[in-house]
């Protein structure tokens, strides 16, 4: 009886962590709706990867984002129907601002999550300092392209009390991309995702010639 029991139990938790489940299963209501703030570090070995020093990241439930670091304030915002970039350099006191159509490589906005998103329970592990689970980013066969073969695999870890993300990391062989999430608060003031004012605006320009003016 007791060997029946254990067997039960292993295929119902080999069920459970081959599971794929809806992101809104996983976070709580408020990471959609509040958003939240968080201090993030981000290491990395992966080749060419520029060391970064850790900076604050805010995020609301329409999909804005704002990035402080020591040198400047970058925000993702939407403006009438465009998704823009504003980008303050704190010494010179000057901003740029263009749309993400018109950045050169296909530029993307910061990771957000989707309610709908799918991911699978992949165990869990200590991140950040807290106990978290572990779950797999599942991406659609119809959504892949050959950039995305090449980002590897990618993983988020919530914490299972409070049902928020403690970051993310994103494995492509034998390197990995690792972002940790401390001091995290739910919730945003929306003024954060307004345009900043007392910087002066400059022109955008590229290598290579392409010079862009909003």
């Amino acid at each position: 009886m007791k060997k029946l029991i254990m067997t039960v139990l292993t295929v119902a938790l080999m069920l459970t962590a081959g599971e794929k489940v809806k992101m809104s299963t996983v976070l709580s209501g408020d990471y959609f709706s509040k958003g939240f703030s968080a201090d993030v570090k981000m290491t990395s070995d992966m080749p060419m990867m520029p060391v970064m020093e850790p900076y604050k990241i805010y995020t609301d439930g329409d999909g804005n984002s704002r990035t402080e670091m020591k040198d400047n304030i970058s925000l993702y915002i939407e403006e009438k129907g465009k998704d823009m970039i504003y980008n303050y350099d704190k010494k010179s006191k000057t901003y740029t601002v263009m749309s993400l159509d018109d950045m050169p490589g296909g530029m993307q906005k910061p990771e957000e999550f989707e309610e709908e998103e799918l991911v699978e329970k992949a165990g869990s592990a200590m991140f950040a300092g807290v106990k978290c689970d572990r779950y797999k980013i599942i991406i659609d066969d119809k959504d892949k392209s050959a950039d995305d073969e090449m980002q590897g695999d990618s993983y988020i870890f919530v914490d299972p009390v409070k049902k928020m993300v403690t970051g993310m990391e994103t494995k492509m062989g034998e390197y990995y991309m690792k972002m940790e999430y401390s001091n995290i608060k739910q919730g945003v003031d929306k003024s954060l995702f307004k345009p900043i004012q007392g910087y002066k605006k400059v022109e955008t320009s590229f290598p290579g010639g392409m010079n862009f003016f909003k």
